[in-house]
């Protein structure tokens, strides 16, 4: 525990990363992640069902669907600048970069909003 209480408090040294908005982790610190015009069409593109958060801590495109090429940017934006963070606060903590996104990945699922999609633990997309 407190291993995971060391990575999320190097987080907070990501503080703002790109001028970020942020993301609340399972221990209820912050993770920057990007905001910019990426951030507009990821959220326009969640909102349509298009693409939906993911228990690996990244965005992904929802079975069925073909997002704009607009939005398959947006979303490989976003998300390297998600794993950039998770590197880092990981590297810091002396833990794997997929166990720093997959606690923040199960944070996100959290907080998606109702009839968004998300993808669990199941490997399904569902409906929130």
């Amino acid at each position: 525990m407190a291993k995971l209480k060391l990575i999320f408090g190097a987080v907070a040294a990501l503080g703002l990363l790109a001028g970020g908005t942020l993301l609340s982790t399972t221990l209820g610190t912050d993770v920057a992640h990007a905001q910019s015009s990426s951030k507009a069409t990821v959220d326009a593109a969640i909102a349509r069902g298009e693409i939906g958060e993911q228990i690996d801590g990244y965005l992904g495109i929802v079975d069925g669907q073909n997002p704009s090429a607009d939005v398959r940017t947006a979303m490989a934006d976003i998300n390297i600048r998600r794993k950039s963070a998770y590197t880092e606060a990981a590297s810091q903590g002396n833990v794997q970069t997929a166990v720093f996104a997959q606690l923040t990945g199960e944070k996100q699922l959290a907080k998606a909003a109702p009839g968004t999609y998300i993808k669990d633990a199941s490997g399904r997309w569902k409906k929130k």
